[in-house]
């Protein structure tokens, strides 16, 4: 082999991680106030680009992103190792579900200034994600969450009595007792064979709540 087809070898053994890299992007946006048919969750693959929002004729969404996404959620289809937090996973998906959803999943905003703590309860695990003070969710420290927290009778998650509220109803997420819970890390598997790093921009304002920017793929 020649030294410049040697050179040529080796430069393209260089490109091929960038050339393969499948990254991502987010743009959602949800009303978590009052059912909205403005509420959507666009997101990116690599070149492939999914348009998403909640059907009210078939109770389901338009794209299928609870399924789609998963490409972005696991490391691989196989493996299923979390490539972003859980807790993240669950919060772009509000937008393709119907406003039910929202109410007895008790996702509330508490706003700080720019900063913001997202909170909600699904299937008996109560999700955290905090941004810092300009509004900045970083997909390896800004997530939390508490497992174990409901017992699944007859298909419908019912609070354990120790984390209900005084004099509250355990069948009613938002009569959790956050005090009572002990949250940790919610991010990437540390056994996944890839996963994605960034920022998002989090952003709240009348009741709205938006949520965009880039994953970028690690491995």
């Amino acid at each position: 082999m020649s030294r410049f087809a040697a050179v040529l070898a080796v430069l393209a053994l260089v490109a091929v991680p960038a050339a393969t890299a499948q990254n991502a992007s987010v743009d959602a946006r949800m009303n978590i106030l009052a059912a909205d048919a403005g509420n959507f969750f666009n997101w990116t693959l690599g070149s492939q680009k999914v348009a998403d929002k909640f059907d009210a004729a078939s109770g389901a969404s338009i794209a299928g992103s609870t399924a789609g996404f998963d490409k972005v959620r696991y490391d691989d289809a196989a493996t299923k190792k979390a490539a972003i937090p859980v807790g993240l996973r669950g919060l772009l998906l509000f937008p393709v579900y119907d406003f039910a959803g929202f109410t007895h999943d008790d996702l509330k905003v508490t706003e700080n200034g720019k900063a913001l703590t997202v909170r909600y309860v699904h299937r008996g695990t109560a999700y955290e994600l905090t941004t810092d003070a300009k509004g900045r969710f970083n997909l390896l420290t800004g997530a939390k969450f508490a497992k174990g927290l409901a017992d699944n009778v007859g298909g419908e998650f019912v609070l354990k009595p120790e984390f209900v509220k005084e004099g509250g109803d355990a069948k009613n997420m938002s009569d959790l007792d956050w005090s009572k819970i002990a949250l940790v890390a919610d991010a990437k598997d540390p056994a996944a064979s890839r996963w994605y790093e960034g920022d998002l921009a989090f952003a709240y304002k009348k009741g709205v709540l938006t949520i965009k920017g880039k994953l970028t793929e690690k491995k």
